[in-house]
Order: structure tokens, then C-alpha cells, then sequence
């Protein structure tokens, strides 16, 4: 995390302890800026610093080299939440399975639950989408199994993922696939166990009460405070 500079004349720099545990309260306590309790330094001051540091991209960098040291993909996870908002003009849309508007937050994670890759959408967008991008993320990692629900049901991307050496591993509806020759598609009920640990992870972030309904404006703001959680997750689990 950056340090400001102190300047040589005028008030002394806040101390990066004080912004940090401010910025903490807003986020695990869900309170507004303005109603944060005595830390050190004042709400504005907090706010400009998230601000400064997501604009830096460091929340994300940080996160990134986390993930990259303490999650395994051989057996992986992919799987989306919803997070409720208010109809912004940014990155929201209606969730029809959810019933609700929100952005949705779509996340790869190793066989313990650990967040490796994270990625954003609207509520109306279908899980299928977030698909090339989190291979394109993760394709310098391992990769033997990958978890999926039904919902993902796409037989390109299985013979894509067949043509790179990684099983899909996901229950198949009869009206999905039909096959009269060759071999059907296996699906291995103790590997599967893996995705259930990933729901247990998107608990974790909705735990954070800031992040059980969106509230920010800026879609860099939320995407600020998910990076956080994924980091404070991370480190709990490490």
C-alpha cells in the first residue's frame, strides 16, 4: 500500500494505519463515510485514499500476488454471486433467476475455496460470458479439473477446455447433450465437492456489510472494496 510523502511546510501527513483502519469500518461494519468512528484522521481523508490506491491499481496488484502464491488450480472452481444495487447507470442490470438488480461477481477458486481470479458484470449477464475471460487469467496456471454447475452448460468450451488437457467436471441435463455413440461425460461427485467451498467464499465477501448491497456510484469504487475483502479473505485462510 502507498505512503504519501510528508510535505516540508503545512499539516503533517496522516499515518497510513489511521486511513487503513477507516477504511476497514466501511467496509466489515457497512457504515457510511461520514459516520465512521474516531480512527485518527477524518472520513475525507480515508475516502481520497482508497480512491488514490484503486486508481493506482495496487488494491488489485496486491490481490493478484496473493492469489498467484496461495491457491492451487489443478482442481478449480468457477461460480457467480449477485450483489443487489441500486439501478446505477454503470455495470447494473436485472438478474432474472435473482429477481433483483445488481452487478454480478464472478470468481475462479482452487479446491480449498481460495479466490484465484475475480471478474465483473451486469445482473442480466449470463454466467457463460465470464468464461473466456477467467482462462485467459488463469492460463499460465496448472489446470486438471474444472467445476462447473449446469448453468454452464456449453459443449465448445468443454472440447476447448478437452483440447487443453483440463476436464470439465459439471452434471449434463438430458436436453443439454445427446450422444448415441462414443463415450459420455463423466462427472466426478468427489471432485464436485470443491465448487460447494466456493459458495462458502461468496458467503465470506457478502459478509462484508458494505458489500451485501452496492452503494457506490463509481463501479471503481465497488471493484475497490470486492478487492479488499478478496485480500482480507486470503490472508485469513493463509
Amino acid at each position: 500500500m502507498p505512503t504519501h510523502k510528508s510535505k516540508i511546510r503545512g499539516r503533517p501527513r496522516v499515518k497510513k494505519r489511521a486511513l487503513v483502519n477507516g477504511i476497514l469500518q466501511v467496509l466489515v461494519n457497512g457504515v457510511a463515510w461520514r459516520k465512521m468512528a474516531e480512527c485518527g484522521c477524518s472520513y475525507v481523508s480515508c475516502f481520497r485514499y482508497l480512491k488514490e490506491v484503486q486508481r493506482r491499481g495496487k488494491l488489485k496488484l496486491i490481490y493478484k500476488m496473493l492469489a498467484k502464491q496461495m491457491t492451487n488450480l489443478e482442481n478449480c472452481s468457477i461460480d457467480t454471486t449477485l450483489i443487489p444495487s441500486f439501478e446505477f447507470q454503470a455495470l447494473t442490470g436485472w438478474s432474472g433467476k435473482h429477481k433483483q438488480v445488481g452487478t454480478k461477481i464472478s470468481l475462479v477458486a482452487d479446491e480449498g475455496g481460495l479466490p484465484a481470479d475475480c471478474q465483473f458484470g451486469k445482473g442480466s449477464t449470463n454466467d457463460k460470458v465470464f468464461l473466456p475471460d477467467h482462462v485467459r487469467a488463469i492460463k499460465n496456471k496448472k489446470k486438471k479439473v474444472m467445476n462447473l454447475d449446469m448453468g454452464y452448460m456449453n459443449l465448445d468450451f468443454r472440447r476447448e477446455m478437452q483440447r487443453i488437457g483440463v476436464r470439465v467436471n459439471m452434471k449434463v441435463r438430458d436436453q443439454d447433450f445427446t450422444r448415441k455413440r462414443g463415450p459420455k461425460f463423466s462427472f466426478d461427485e468427489e471432485k464436485y465437492k470443491a465448487r460447494l467451498l466456493l459458495e462458502r467464499t461468496n458467503g465470506w465477501i457478502k459478509n462484508f456489510r458494505r458489500l451485501r448491497l452496492r452503494r457506490e456510484f463509481h463501479i471503481a469504487m465497488f471493484e475497490a472494496f470486492v478487492f479488499l475483502a478478496l485480500i482480507i479473505i486470503l490472508i485469513r485462510s493463509g
